[in-house]
């Protein structure tokens, strides 16, 4: 297994390497942009290429489902991603009916590559960890190797896409050991190790070294902004609680929608993107990844009035995307929601307690609130705090603040126990 970690690590960094290639040229023929450049670029652009862009993308998306359906994924097709991976970890059943084939990786990652290249609001690491629990587990069924050492392998999947993909080799083990493997044996944490090392190593090799948010460099933190992040911690735990129900429930009621209409599913992106393209018309920072406006608003580079507004408009991106089958997953938003509204608080704590606004340090905070809040796991959300940001004071303060988080929603509000194949829930 400590071999076929090394392996899977590798495997999945050139996957995740070839996946944001893609993405990259995606969007230059899309919207002409460079490589993190999607939100400068959007700016730019006229009206009309805003509004037709994410059409012409929700186009290519329904006829991707199309041949998802005709490939056995039913009436309903949709992009598969990291909640599949939690849902189907225990690999009861053939590993057709765990939608953890190739066939159906490949087609899923093709649909996030054009989802993403063309304006789509949402990130990059849930697809990757589909592929790379699908490329992980490919090697237990070549081998013939019994359901935990497979799990094992599905676990070190999902560590080294999330390592490549976010540069957080330590993040990627702890959302692994948190989401598939829900234990913290040694001897099971061992190979995902290594794996989320390799994955690092190979990715840093082969897309540079360059940290993946250009945030600012951390100062020192006084006592009053702990004190005062506390205070205003339940907001960033709300804005973070709002943001996952609505982007659960969003596919449920698109889909309701569309059968009142007698709209067939596969269809539904098209809708989509011309929702997304006139959302674009008046926010286009809100479409795509989001890192470059995410980086801007902890250096404070927006307006406090701004800041809620872009927040609010992102929300509504993410669940027309995840509602209308587009691909890609909500990691990266709930990063930028938790950017947005921490460097929001930030000023008016500043305002109060009359201190300069530290919004790196909400900024960070409420990143590393939304992603617990989110994926229900406080360790690898408080860890990626630290591995983006570099200061263990705002790392400390964001594992404080994450299990606050997890447990006052988990007491005050639970998330319903049904699940269906519709729904995306990630706790």
């Amino acid at each position: 297994m400590w071999a076929l970690a090394i392996v899977v690590g590798a495997l999945v960094a050139l996957a995740v390497a070839l996946f944001g290639t893609l993405v990259t040229y995606a969007q230059f023929l899309a919207y002409g942009a460079a490589s993190g450049r999607l939100s400068s670029r959007l700016l730019d652009l006229p009206w009309w290429s805003l509004l037709i862009g994410p059409i012409v993308g929700g186009a290519i998306i329904s006829l991707l489902l199309r041949a998802g359906i005709s490939a056995g994924w039913g009436p309903a097709p949709r992009p598969y991603g990291l909640q599949d991976v939690i849902q189907n970890r225990r690999l009861r059943g053939a590993i057709r009916t765990t939608t953890l084939s190739l066939r159906d990786s490949f087609l899923s990652a093709l649909i996030a590559i054009v989802s993403i290249g063309w304006g789509g609001a949402a990130g990059r690491e849930e697809p990757v960890a589909h592929l790379g629990a699908s490329l992980g587990v490919l090697h237990g069924r070549l081998l013939g190797l019994d359901v935990a050492s497979r799990r094992m392998l599905v676990a070190m999947g999902v560590a080294a896409a999330i390592s490549a993909s976010l540069h957080a080799p330590i993040a990627g083990v702890l959302l692994a050991s948190e989401l598939i493997l829900r234990r913290m044996r040694l001897t099971a944490l061992g190979p995902v190790v290594v794996a989320s090392v390799c994955a690092w190593l190979m990715a840093t090799w082969l897309m540079g070294s360059r940290p993946l948010i250009a945030l600012p460099e951390p100062v020192a933190i006084s006592h009053l902004a702990h004190f005062s992040a506390l205070l205003m911690l339940p907001l960033l735990i709300m804005f973070a609680y709002l943001a996952s129900v609505i982007w659960s429930r969003a596919p449920i009621l698109a889909a309701s929608a569309a059968g009142r209409l007698r709209l067939p599913l596969w269809l539904m992106p098209i809708v989509g993107g011309a929702l997304l393209g006139i959302i674009a018309l008046g926010f286009p920072q809100v479409l795509g990844v989001g890192f470059e406006p995410l980086a801007a608003a902890v250096a404070g580079k927006y307006g406090a009035a701004y800041l809620p507004v872009l927040l609010v408009a992102k929300i509504a991106a993410v669940a027309v995307t995840i509602a209308f089958r587009w691909g890609g997953g909500p990691i990266a938003p709930a990063l930028f929601i938790g950017a947005m509204a921490g460097s929001s608080l930030a000023v008016v704590a500043g305002l109060l307690f009359g201190i300069p606004a530290p919004q790196l340090y909400f900024g960070v905070l409420g990143m590393a609130v939304c992603i617990a809040v989110l994926l229900d796991a406080p360790f690898a959300a408080a860890i990626l705090a630290f591995e983006l940001s570099g200061s263990p004071e705002i790392a400390g303060a964001s594992l404080l603040a994450c299990f606050i988080a997890c447990m006052a929603v988990r007491r005050l509000a639970p998330m319903p126990a049904e699940e269906t194949g519709q729904t995306l829930r990630w706790r």
